[in-house]
């Protein structure tokens, strides 16, 4: 009997769109737990602190009152109301709850649903590179095709506008803007990000805004939005979520902002997704955008301490160069001196010396060279790490690497 080809009947899309490469990395890094290595763990972007106590009551408390159905597609109103009343405060402009907002599954969902619900096969999204890896297999699943724009180092990783403008065609949809960076660590200044405003409607295109870290900003209260530029916020796309500021990346919950007409179409595609986000843990969200804001300023305090010992370290370690990080939690150092590849240097580092980050060329074709460092642990750690990392570039270096 012949055996079943399943590639054969696989949807050609899906053969454009790799397995993580950042997976790959936690499993090499288990394998060496379970050995008993003492690993320094640099490899992951999510927060080391727990989800503060309030959200987790607040959740329990909408459990006890009977919270198990499906709420609405939307959201539940008190977290929408939250949602809005915190992105006015972030952007300064005015978010009518009830037409602007949708709780998503997470803000991966959200990309998910905007990329659907706008981008036709053969539509251009502009990326920048390097960039969270998701966006590129998203737009190939949509039947669009991902046109990556170079950043550089000695621009702080920003998104240019020259370069953009340099990118867009007739069949350009979207510009993707994600800021602060995943996986650079730094944030676009607010003029680039008029000028960036500037082409979208030069060229009536839409802005997705990757907002997820826009919390976690070691130069102020929050990074800057292009949704504040004038005139930005009928063509832009907010993506948000409480995974990286309230430490809940296991509690799955995101949102999107956008005009009513633009979160109309949204919502066409979100009915056919997950439906709904669990109804007991938007209530528990809702506690922690609703009430004083403490534990999140311990905890973004606490990062904004890790970036300058991580900075200050790298920059010490003979041959090597790093971009400031301004925002999120991750800085992206230059290796090119101590190895052939990023993938090679992080092999190194992985399997001779514990030291788990992530290749930068996961990140698409300008992270070559680099690799990801996600200081998400304690301070503590980040120096131990500094000292060893400082000590393993020194060894490949006399090695002749």
């Amino acid at each position: 009997m012949a055996s079943f080809d399943t590639d054969a009947v696989a949807a050609s899309r899906i053969f454009e769109v790799p397995f993580s490469g950042i997976r790959k990395v936690f499993d090499k890094v288990n394998a060496l737990v379970s050995e008993g290595r003492d690993v320094i763990h640099w490899q992951i972007g999510r927060s080391d602190f727990d989800t503060p106590a309030n959200i987790k009551a607040a959740a329990s408390a909408s459990l006890d009152r009977g919270d198990v159905h499906y709420a609405p597609s939307m959201g539940v109103p008190p977290l929408r109301k939250a949602i809005a009343a915190r992105t006015e405060v972030d952007t300064g402009v005015e978010v009518a709850w009830d037409t602007q907002t949708i709780v998503m599954a997470g803000a991966n969902e959200g990309i998910l649903c905007a990329i659907l619900a706008f981008v036709n096969p053969g539509d251009e999204v502009i990326i920048p590179d390097p960039n969270w890896h998701h966006y590129k297999s998203i737009v190939s699943l949509a039947g669009g095709v991902a046109v990556e724009v170079p950043t550089k180092e000695a621009s702080d990783f920003a998104l240019l506008a020259e370069d953009v403008e340099k990118a867009i065609t007739p069949r350009t949809k979207i510009i993707c803007v994600t800021s602060p960076s995943n996986p650079t660590g730094t944030t676009v200044p607010e003029a680039e990000l008029a000028k960036l405003a500037t082409l979208a409607k030069k060229h009536n295109l839409l802005v997705l805004s990757d907002e997820i870290y826009s919390r976690i900003y070691h130069e102020g209260d929050c990074a800057p939005s292009i949704y504040s530029q004038p005139d930005m916020a009928e063509r832009t796309i907010v993506i948000n979520g409480f995974s990286k500021v309230f430490s809940m990346d296991g509690w799955r919950l995101g949102w999107t902002v956008a005009s009513p007409e633009l979160t109309r179409h949204m919502l066409r595609v979100r009915q056919y997704t997950t439906v709904c986000v669990n109804t007991f843990i938007q209530h528990g969200a809702a506690a922690g955008l609703a009430d004083g804001q403490g534990p999140v300023e311990e905890m973004l305090n606490a990062f904004t301490e890790r970036s300058k010992v991580i900075y200050e370290g790298l920059r010490s370690i003979e041959g090597m160069t790093v971009a400031k990080p301004t925002g999120a939690f991750y800085a992206f150092p230059n290796v090119k001196n101590f190895g052939e590849s990023s993938e090679e240097v992080a092999a190194y580092l992985l399997e001779e010396h514990a030291i788990a980050t992530i290749a930068g060329s996961v990140f698409g074709p300008a992270g070559e060279g680099y690799v990801r460092i996600a200081y998400s642990c304690s301070k503590e750690d980040c120096e131990r790490g500094v000292e060893r990392l400082a000590s393993a570039l020194d060894a490949r270096m006399k090695a002749g690497a």
